[in-house]
């Protein structure tokens, strides 16, 4: 009883799902401007540089981590 009542619970929400997915906001004014495509390629841009200078200074960064000595017996217990 219990199994059917959740079979039909997860039936009608999954239709509702799609009743409501009519609601939404359409997409094609964001996509016809290419002002705001030439914005987000600007940033794309500035975000890879950026990303591109923090991998290039750690490659001459020295670890300060310090070695325990060994392993540790009580590590995987």
């Amino acid at each position: 009883m219990m199994a059917s009542l959740k079979f039909w619970f997860c039936l009608l929400l999954f239709l509702l799902s799609f009743s409501s997915s009519d609601q939404a906001r359409p997409l094609a004014p964001l996509l016809d401007k290419s002002n705001n495509r030439e914005a987000m390629m600007e940033s794309a841009k500035q975000v890879l540089g950026a990303s591109i200078e923090r991998q290039v200074g750690k490659l001459f960064e020295t670890s300060k981590r310090v070695s325990p000595g060994g392993p540790d017996p009580r590590h995987h217990l």
